[in-house]
């Protein structure tokens, strides 16, 4: 499922391959998801309203972020919950805790997603598979399905994990709604500053591939870096009073989703999904989500939360 995953591939066949799937995750595309997503966040309010004892991660963001994808893709909204699950059970082999007793079941659930995406691109119904295709360099081994299969991890579980993290902290804002009516940020201010503030994916590892100068230090050929993306997002170098939740300061691009030539493609359609999540559970008025308990999180590279309980008020 992840051989042709963009993380895993470099050089000049990353490029081609990047190109194709930019084509298919086209600003276009994702901002015309808008009615889709909106429609999809008010429905999972409504389950969370009804759900004897609400979590926010199990009753609300998950589902949310698996029938997202599905809407992306192309893929019929029943087949949200076993995408999701198969996520959830191939996301624990790739963790920092991987259990070998269910590593069958993990590559049970890949190929059965995998074939899920191959058929839906023989059938020609997905506009996503239809457009990566056309964009795929001549004589390239992979299909439009392969591309889709390879950031379906990130489309579900990574956006869990940002779109959770969003929400969590901007339910801590008490004075959220009132500055948005009165103008004093857009809901899309708001999110970015969330995900600047809390870096739902912690890390990135990479590898030199030749030795690099970087302020008078030489980093050999093969030496294994990693960039730690909390660290540069709360850089009082680059952001004055880091720390401090302020939609509304100068314009600067933060780090939550990396940056270069691996920046993460998702981040419009994470973006849109956050912007529609807080409106349906934040800002659209009705009972207010409150979160008790303790958070916990699983051992992933992402701060994905494997429990949030809340209740309304």
């Amino acid at each position: 499922m992840l051989r042709w995953g963009l993380f895993t591939l470099a050089g000049p066949e990353h490029r081609g391959l990047r190109q194709a799937v930019i084509a298919g995750l086209s600003a276009q595309r994702i901002e015309a998801l808008r009615p889709t997503i909106r429609h999809l966040a008010d429905a999972a309010r409504r389950d969370l309203l009804g759900a004897a004892n609400p979590d926010l991660v199990r009753d609300f963001v998950a589902p949310l972020s698996a029938r997202a994808f599905c809407a992306l893709a192309g893929i019929d909204q029943q087949q949200a919950g076993r995408i999701g699950f198969a996520i959830a059970v191939i996301g624990e082999q790739l963790s920092f805790a991987p259990a070998p007793d269910r590593l069958a079941a993990a590559n049970r659930e890949a190929r059965g997603l995998l074939r899920l995406l191959h058929e839906l691109e023989s059938e020609g119904q997905s506009g996503l598979m239809r457009d990566i295709a056309a964009r795929l360099p001549s004589g390239s081994a992979a299909k439009a399905a392969d591309l889709v299969a390879g950031f379906a991890f990130d489309a579900v579980e990574t956006t869990i994990s940002g779109v959770f993290c969003v929400l969590d902290y901007l339910m801590q804002q008490e004075q959220l709604r009132l500055d948005l009516s009165a103008g004093q940020y857009t809901l899309s201010d708001a999110v970015q500053e969330a995900f600047r503030l809390t870096s739902p994916t912690i890390l990135t590892a990479r590898m030199a591939a030749g030795d690099i100068v970087w302020r008078g230090e030489t980093i050999a050929a093969g030496t294994s870096l990693t960039m730690w993306w909390p660290s540069g997002n709360l850089d009082g170098w680059a952001f004055e009073q880091p720390t401090r939740f302020d939609p509304a300061r100068p314009a600067k691009r933060h780090l939550a989703f990396g940056v270069g030539g691996h920046g993460c493609l998702g981040r419009q359609l994470a973006s849109l999904l956050a912007e529609e999540a807080v409106r349906a559970l934040l800002v659209s008025g009705g009972p207010q989500p409150v979160r008790i308990g303790e958070t916990r999180f699983l051992p992933r590279f992402s701060r994905l939360s494997e429990s949030a309980p809340i209740r309304f008020v």
